[in-house]
């Protein structure tokens, strides 16, 4: 791993001298559908200079030349929702999303200054990593506790005020998660909205899905995270689910301030059977439709969504399990249902780049397996992507003059998902990333 490390830091310090020519490539661009056959790209510097049938592309002198035959090149993906941390953990972090294919990352929530400041060395070339889009520590309510990655706002003032140095300090979006009481959400939203920086999250338990998509959120993870807002949005006893979810975030609260661990109601058969017994397809309609108008996107990670009944200490019945399982049945259903009414879907996993729960990769194939064809989900770790950043006149597809983040791969990833973890060749801003 040293080596890899020096290896990384010198490469990144390195400025791309030689045009790259990927000849004789099958190019899988995202935009458009598009699947084009015997193709050559020409890299220039950071960008893409030619997109071409390879008849009629001609290697400039002094090029470095990869054949691309029986190969698929796609564009480079983008992470939806990490967490990188503190800076040297990010820093061993970055390398490894870049090797996994991913060239660009949203980062959910990390101490301030490390976030920061890995951003700006993987901008400027100090350090290898992809594209960094970042909210530093993530705002929440009034909490018993202090953690670098979170920000307790104790009432609409501080919230206001927390808005204003976060868009001061540079971030990209605001992000929300569960403990924050309702008035405290509503300022993060005004502020935001008056500060024009996005925000995106969780759905708080004390917030209707509704609520949320119309206050401006411009996306919901994991479909609304632990308390499943979404799905209670869906439901025929949505007042009721929503005011057994508020009672729950009290006695979580309450928990904490007695440094007792907090009880997993929102995890337990009672309260997970009764959100997928009562769910509503004319109520999943409404719900979606108001998410495509208000362009409400969404984030699913359904890999790391699998993870969540795996806490041993947890002591899960086998009743809890057993609707757990139905609950994310009924989450990769509405995911399916939410593509085909146009919602823009994002790619994330929410977990390290070596864990053992999964990979971007994974969450392509859980999408995949959800009824998204594989095209869709490519997309939604590309082009989706760069719609939903502002950033598709530089990334999200294969077309001259965007940036230069591809991955070859060695067989074919419309046919089976899976192939995306085939890699061969990773290009990061026109430079090929040392495997």
């Amino acid at each position: 791993m040293t080596i890899l490390l020096c290896a990384a830091c010198l490469f990144a310090q390195q400025v791309p001298s030689s045009p790259i020519l990927i000849q004789n490539v099958t190019v899988i661009d995202c935009a458009d559908d598009a699947v084009q056959p015997d193709m050559s790209v020409l890299i220039s510097g950071d960008r893409i200079a030619i997109v071409a049938p390879a008849s009629q592309v001609k290697a400039p002198q002094n090029t470095q030349i990869i054949d691309g035959h029986d190969k698929y090149l796609i564009p480079g993906l983008w992470n939806m929702h990490v967490h990188l941390g503190n800076y040297s953990d990010g820093k061993a972090a970055l390398l490894k999303f870049l090797v996994g294919g991913i060239t660009g990352l949203r980062d959910m929530g990390s101490p301030l200054d490390d976030i920061l400041r890995l951003r700006r060395e993987t901008s400027n070339g100090t350090i290898l990593g992809p594209q960094m889009v970042v909210a530093g520590p993530i705002i929440q309510g009034p909490l018993p506790f202090q953690m670098p990655v979170f920000i307790s706002a104790n009432d609409i003032a501080a919230a206001r005020d927390t808005v204003n140095m976060l868009q001061r300090r540079g971030v990209d979006f605001i992000k929300v998660q569960d403990a924050i009481p309702r008035d405290i959400y509503e300022a993060v939203a005004t502020q935001s909205r008056t500060d024009h920086i996005p925000f995106v999250g969780h759905i708080p338990p004390t917030v209707l899905p509704e609520e949320a998509s119309n206050a401006g959120q411009h996306s919901v993870e994991h479909f609304g995270g632990r308390f499943w807002g979404v799905l209670i949005g869906m439901s025929s006893r949505e007042s009721e689910l929503h005011a057994d979810e508020v009672q729950m975030y009290r006695d979580i609260l309450a928990s904490l301030e007695q440094k007792q661990a907090p009880p997993l109601t929102n995890m337990r058969s009672a309260f997970t059977k009764a959100i997928v017994d009562s769910y509503s397809p004319q109520r999943a309609e409404r719900l979606i439709e108001l998410f495509r108008k208000n362009d409400t996107w969404q984030c699913p990670t359904l890999v790391v969504l699998h993870t969540l009944w795996a806490d041993k200490e947890a002591k899960y019945i086998p009743e809890d399990l057993l609707w757990a399982d139905r609950l994310l049945r009924k989450e990769a259903e509405v995911a399916s249902m939410m593509q085909k009414a146009g919602i823009g879907l994002l790619a994330g996993t929410d977990l390290p780049p070596d864990s053992k729960s999964g990979t971007l990769q994974d969450e392509l194939a859980y999408m995949v397996d959800a009824g998204l064809t594989p095209m869709q989900a490519l997309q939604a770790a590309t082009c989706n992507a760069a719609k939903f950043l502002g950033k598709l006149n530089d990334v999200g597809s294969i077309q001259r003059g965007k940036l230069a983040d591809l991955v070859l791969l060695n067989a074919n990833p419309l046919e089976n998902i899976r192939n995306t973890e085939r890699i061969t060749v990773v290009i990061s801003r026109g430079r090929m990333v040392p495997r």
